[in-house]
């Protein structure tokens, strides 16, 4: 836990809200996603190799049939929850990053270990 608070707060230095995400064309939007997921990764990697690489491989490879990785999937699917409650009112997308939605999604996928 403490690994995956310190990367959030690492990452966030020059994080970017979503309501900014969502002006970026299609193609800045992708390259923004995996170079968070490269560095988080790569900053991973010194401590916890097979977790970095697992989390690489989630947004990574294709899923049969599918156009979209598995950890891409989930990705897309939380921004458009988030989407649907802007459009209602209930979530400000200026005050949400898209950092921390991609950290959220890791750590729902990769439960860090429970503490003794």
């Amino acid at each position: 836990m403490k690994l995956f608070l310190a990367f959030f707060v690492l990452m966030t230095a020059q994080a970017m809200s979503l309501k900014d995400f969502n002006t970026k064309p299609t193609h800045d939007q992708s390259v923004y996603v995996v170079d968070f997921i490269e560095k988080m990764t790569g900053d991973l990697g010194a401590k916890n190799p097979q977790l970095a690489q697992d989390i690489r491989d989630w947004f990574s490879r294709q899923q049969d049939g599918k156009p979209f990785s598995a950890g891409l999937e989930r990705l897309y699917v939380e921004l458009g929850a988030l989407e649907s409650l802007a459009h209602d009112g209930k979530v400000d997308l200026t005050k949400i990053q898209v950092e921390g939605v991609i950290v959220k999604v890791v750590k729902d996928k990769f439960p860090p270990p429970a503490q003794k």
